[in-house]
């Protein structure tokens, strides 16, 4: 609570490593600067941490028996390092207000009139969450979840009334990203006048400020708690990027311009790709949860969950890479060195566990080559492409994970002396050069995913009672869209408007159904065709 407020800004491009509190640990958090280099230590460990980076060999083979030597707790903190990312704001210049963009459409209507008020006042509520310096992700998070359904509203209402659906003033809609990471001291904006686009920003704020959340769970040590809330951001990015963004971009003409342009937000391979890395920090949870408990674990179970998340992790990465690359280089450097530090150490710690279920089981031989190659895993690497950790800068936020690397790295040495001393005087077991594929640890993952639903209410009406004016033909479909609108449909708008259908009744019995069965998918391309996207 007494953190620095860079730490609570959403604005900030700081890199955060959050890892876990228990009853031994304390949160360790280190910032990078966006103005300089070095790195900050907020808050250092407690002696605990210490003794981790000081404990030398003889201490562990001053242990009783070196070779039942319980797991450190430096595993728990490596296999539960996430990173915390920014939230994506609104430009603080955006004063934008849906009653008065539909004052004359909704002025007739009382129902459509109080949900203009109530989202411009969510809206406002919104904006100010974002610009205080001590951002509350739970209130922030509140507000988004009653704002997203009053914006869906107004949306499907246009959709299902496109002749009725005029705007008396321009809707620009403007955001900064909160996933992409900007060196210049002015973030890049993007300005959009879709509905749509709006939804889809909220959208991806809600999730990454439930991801936040999560975050402040694992730093307390409610590593349960942390594991739901990255599994609701996870949901939210497979909405994102399984069904809105690809009915959104079905049929869009400025489709290839818009994916160097706008926002990672709003970017469908963005999305996929987030959905695998909130899935792994969910399932990092699982693991963290198992490890906190007292006795031993199920050495082979962890080790299939850590495997798994190696591969939610390469996941993410190869989808980024070759769904989004423009957006993936605009990301923060230091996160993707991260996740390719966090894939390898969970592929080392999954060995290691391997080599104690092994070890358990009395297959000594393999389990040495298993430990043997954990211990290869955990060394730095001499060359990009080249098998290990990367490296770590010495003045890099990583640097604050070397205490936890050197404590793992000391224990295994020690781990592997030990077996290979029992097994060179007592059990003579065979040591492969590596783990046979039979004995390989199968890997699971629980791709952790609450699902998200879109709140779907009835269309709102609209119509308004003023002449067409053909010098202010500006719609929530776009400027222009009048002139192919048939006499008959402009002629019912105002009073004698029929009520829209609800729901259900629109998606059945809309005209262009006729004749075959049509989705959500199928109508939101022929709108997009219809839609001024930008």
């Amino acid at each position: 609570k007494n953190l620095p407020s860079v730490l609570r800004n959403p604005r900030s491009s700081s890199l955060f490593i959050c890892l876990p509190c228990s009853s031994r640990l304390v949160p360790i958090f280190y910032y990078l600067a966006p103005s300089s280099n070095s790195c900050h230590s907020v808050a250092r460990t407690l002696p605990s941490s210490s003794a981790l980076t000081s404990t030398s060999m003889a201490d562990y083979d001053s242990l009783p028996d070196a070779s039942a030597a319980p797991h450190p707790d430096s595993i728990l903190r490596l296999a539960s390092a996430v990173h915390r990312f920014s939230i994506p704001y609104i430009n603080p210049e955006d004063q934008l207000s849906f009653e008065e963009s539909f004052k004359s459409c909704s002025a007739n209507h009382q129902n459509t009139l109080s949900v203009m008020r109530e989202a411009d006042s969510r809206r406002q509520e919104i904006k100010k969450n974002m610009a205080d310096g001590k951002l509350s992700h739970a209130a922030l998070s509140q507000a988004l979840k009653e704002y997203i359904p009053s914006i869906n509203q107004i949306l499907l209402s246009c959709k299902f009334q496109p002749e009725v659906a005029r705007l008396d003033k321009r809707l620009v809609f403007s955001w900064y990203s909160g996933i992409e990471h900007i060196k210049s001291k002015k973030k890049r904006n993007f300005d959009s006048e879709a509905l749509m686009f709006e939804l889809v920003l909220s959208l991806s704020t809600y999730a990454l400020s439930e991801s936040n959340l999560g975050c402040d769970s694992c730093i307390d040590g409610d590593f349960p708690q942390a594991s739901r809330q990255f599994a609701k951001t996870a949901g939210v990015f497979q909405q994102l990027g399984e069904d809105l963004l690809p009915n959104w971009m079905a049929n869009s003409k400025q489709h290839a311009d818009m994916e160097k342009e706008s926002l990672a937000e709003t970017r469908v391979g963005v999305c996929v790709a987030f959905t695998s890395l909130y899935m792994a920090m969910a399932q990092q949870m699982a693991v963290a949860t198992i490890l906190v408990k007292p006795g031993v674990p199920n050495y082979a179970l962890v080790g299939k969950l850590c495997s798994g998340i190696a591969e939610d992790l390469d996941s993410f990465v190869s989808t980024l890479r070759s769904k989004s690359p423009v957006h993936m280089s605009r990301m923060d450097p230091s996160f993707l060195t991260l996740i390719t530090f966090s894939i390898n150490v969970q592929r080392a710690i999954s060995l290691y566990f391997l080599a104690r279920s092994l070890w358990t089981a009395s297959e000594y031989g393999v389990a040495i080559a298993a430990l043997s190659e954990a211990t290869v895993a955990m060394r730095t690497r001499s060359s990009p492409t080249g098998r290990g950790l990367p490296e770590i800068e010495p003045n890099g936020p990583l640097q604050s994970l070397v205490g936890e690397m050197n404590g793992f790295r000391l224990h295994m040495g020690s781990l592997l002396n030990s077996w290979e001393r029992d097994n060179s005087l007592v059990y003579f077991d065979k040591v492969p050069p590596s783990v046979p594929s039979n004995k390989a640890l199968k890997a699971i993952q629980l791709k952790k995913v609450v699902e998200y639903n879109l709140e779907m209410r009835d269309p709102l009406p609209l119509g308004a009672t003023v002449e067409r004016d053909e010098s202010t033909v500006a719609t929530s479909l776009g400027v222009g869209d009048f002139d192919d609108m048939t006499d008959d449909s402009t002629d019912r708008s105002g009073d004698g408007t029929p009520p829209p259908p609800n729901y259900d009744e629109a998606m059945m019995n809309d005209p262009r159904l006729v004749g075959r069965e049509r989705s959500d998918s199928e109508l939101a391309r022929e709108l997009d065709a219809q839609l001024n996207v930008r």
